[in-house]
């Protein structure tokens, strides 16, 4: 089930700019397919188990992390 994806690749696109992680390095990271990164990084949606990986990931809260594609 998707659980979001109107911010969700923009997000992710600014937090791996800031980090300095490509999709292959945060797939391994997160252990999820780089076909998944990709989706995720494309808005096509993210599902709340990997919306919980990339908080973690990232450090952010999940408003935080919403808050970032809407800036």
């Amino acid at each position: 089930m998707k659980l979001a994806n109107m911010n969700a690749g923009k997000s992710i696109n600014i937090l791996m700019l800031n980090k300095g992680v490509n999709g292959k390095a945060l797939s391994a990271s997160l252990e999820l397919s780089e076909v998944t990164i990709s989706g995720m990084r494309n808005s096509k949606g993210i599902t709340a188990r990997n919306l919980v990986k990339v908080c973690e990931y990232f450090e952010v809260t999940a408003s935080e992390f919403f808050k970032l594609g809407e800036e």
